[in-house]
C-alpha cells in the first residue's frame, strides 16, 4: 500500500508519547491501528519530567526507574500485535524531547493520549498535550477523554475537515484528502462563522456567502466530498457536525498564533474544547514555518 500522503506526508513512522494512564493506553490502541494499516514503525517514548509537588521535591532515581518497570510491563503485554515497534525514555521538559524525537526519527504522525483537563485546574496546570499539539512539526492525532469507541484507525468511513478558511489550512486539508482518498471516506468541510457583537446587521448573512464560495472552491472532484458553512460558536459547531456526520476523524488545522506554551493554559480556544469533548480521535495538522 502506497503511504506518502499528499505534500510530503507519509505514516511510516509513528510516535506515541505515553504516561501510562488510560488515555494513553487508548491512543496506544489507536496508534497500533494505525500501523498495522499503514506498515509503519511504532515508536513508543515516555519523557520523565519534574512533577509539581508542594509536600516534596521529584526523586529523579525513583522516577526514572518507575517509568523503566512501567516501560518494560508495557512490553510484555504485547499490545502490539505483530507491529514493529521500539521502546524510548527520555528525560527533562516533555515537548522539547518530544520535538528532538520527531526530528531525529523523521517521525510523521505524533500520537497523544489526553485527559482533556478544562477550567481553573488546565489554566494553572496547563495541558501538555495541547502545548505538543501547538509545537509539533508533524501531524497530531489526540484521543481525548469522550472517545469511547475507537473503531478501526485505518478503516475510516467519514472524515470532518475544520477550516477557518485561513491560507495557513492548506497542509490539514491536503492531509484529510489524502486519508480520504487512501480509505474512499467521505469527507465533509466545516466552517464556522462567528457572530461579532458590533457587526453591521447584514454582516452575518454576507460572510456566509462569502464563506460558501470560498469553501466550494476548495472541494476536491476526485473523492466523495460535501461541505457545511454555519454560523455561531466553531468548537459547538464542529462537534455537533461531527456527531451528524457520524465522523470517525476530525482534522484540523494548526496556526503559529501564540506560544503553544501559553495557548496550553488556555480553556477557551477551539482546538481545546474540540479535543476534550470530541467523541473521535482528532488530527491537528501545523503548518511549517516559512
Amino acid at each position: 500500500m502506497d503511504t506518502a500522503i499528499a505534500s510530503g506526508l507519509s505514516l511510516q513512522n509513528i510516535l506515541l508519547a505515553t504516561d501510562f494512564s488510560a488515555w494513553s493506553n487508548a491512543a496506544l490502541s489507536y496508534a497500533v491501528g494505525l500501523c498495522q494499516r499503514y506498515h509503519s514503525t511504532l515508536y513508543i517514548v515516555h519523557v520523565v519530567r519534574e512533577e509539581i509537588s508542594e509536600v516534596q521535591p521529584p526523586d529523579p532515581f525513583y522516577l526514572l526507574h518507575s517509568a523503566e518497570a512501567r516501560m518494560k510491563s508495557l512490553a510484555m503485554a504485547d499490545p502490539f500485535r505483530g507491529v514493529q515497534h521500539r521502546e524510548l525514555l527520555r528525560e527533562g521538559d516533555v515537548a522539547r524531547e518530544l520535538a528532538e524525537l520527531v526530528e531525529g526519527l523523521r517521525i510523521d504522525l505524533l500520537a497523544l493520549g489526553t485527559r482533556g483537563r478544562g477550567g481553573i485546574k488546565k489554566m494553572l496546570l496547563g495541558s501538555v498535550a495541547e502545548e505538543i499539539v501547538g509545537s509539533a512539526r508533524c501531524p497530531v492525532v489526540t484521543v481525548g477523554p469522550q472517545v469511547s469507541t475507537l473503531g478501526s484507525a485505518g478503516n475510516l468511513k467519514n472524515i470532518l475537515y475544520a477550516t477557518d478558511l485561513l491560507r495557513d489550512s492548506a497542509r490539514a486539508l491536503d492531509f484529510a484528502m489524502h486519508l480520504a482518498r487512501q480509505e474512499q471516506a467521505r469527507l465533509t468541510l466545516v466552517h464556522v462563522v462567528k457572530p461579532l457583537t458590533d457587526a453591521p446587521s447584514d454582516y452575518l448573512e454576507a460572510a456566509r456567502v462569502d464563506a460558501e464560495r470560498r469553501i466550494r472552491q476548495l472541494l476536491p472532484s476526485e473523492i466523495d466530498a460535501n461541505y457545511e458553512v454555519e454560523v455561531g460558536m466553531p468548537a459547538e459547531l464542529i462537534l455537533r457536525a461531527a456527531l451528524g456526520k457520524k465522523a470517525d476523524l476530525i482534522v484540523i488545522g494548526a496556526h503559529h498564533g501564540s506560544s503553544a506554551r501559553v495557548s496550553a493554559h488556555l480553556p477557551w480556544t477551539t482546538p481545546h474544547q474540540v479535543i476534550s469533548h470530541a467523541s473521535c480521535p482528532v488530527v491537528t495538522v501545523r503548518e511549517p514555518v516559512s
